[in-house]
């Protein structure tokens, strides 16, 4: 993944801008029904320029924003000051502790290896409280292994999740979020899983 982040730290400021041209409300709304109402702890990983996580925390969300890249961390405290920023990584996520009732993961999945995806999906489980819910945008669009981008398949994604413990509550399909990723053919989808009971 290090390859990504350092794509990610030289274009911070482009790409804030590039995903601040979509609002929260857009992006979120294929799972927006799906969220527990507040308080409920939230934990954004790969937050990136904070639009998601200052979405929470404006609706009365406790949200810890788990960001590996400084420029991202300092936009996010911008935006919202009331969330916890922690510097942490995928698949690890060294640093972050809690019980979660969403964690929130968008359009990161995708920088990492099949074998880096199984230590981070335990680890979120790990994260995740009873019936806690995992929101997983998968990019559905070619590799870039120069830049650790890897190919996902929704189904292998899905099965993934089943061995892990999660149920999965929906599956629905995002159109490109700008111009640049509709000419490419990059589509997304979220997947939202609730943690198995019993």
């Amino acid at each position: 993944m290090s390859k990504a982040l350092d794509v990610y730290a030289d274009h911070a400021d482009a790409l804030i801008t590039r995903y601040d041209a979509v609002t929260a409300e857009q992006v979120l709304a294929p799972i927006a029904d799906l969220l527990p109402p507040p308080p409920a702890p939230c934990l954004d990983v790969g937050p990136g320029s904070g639009r998601d996580a200052a979405w929470l925390a404006a609706r009365g969300h406790p949200v810890i924003a788990a960001e590996p890249i400084a420029r991202f961390r300092v936009a996010i405290a911008t935006r919202a000051p009331t969330a916890t920023l922690v510097d942490a990584r995928l698949p690890d996520l060294d640093g972050v502790a809690g019980s979660f009732d969403v964690i929130l993961a968008n359009l990161v999945w995708h920088h990492l290896s099949v074998e880096a995806r199984d230590i981070a999906l335990a680890r979120l489980v790990d994260l995740l409280g009873p019936a806690g819910r995992l929101f997983l945008c998968l990019r559905n669009g070619p590799a870039i292994p120069q830049r650790d981008v890897w190919a996902l398949e929704t189904g292998a994604e899905i099965t993934r999740a089943a061995a892990a413990g999660l149920d999965l509550l929906r599956q629905t399909e995002a159109p490109p979020r700008n111009a640049e990723e509709a000419e490419a053919g990059i589509t997304a989808t979220w997947l939202a899983f609730e943690r198995r009971t019993g």
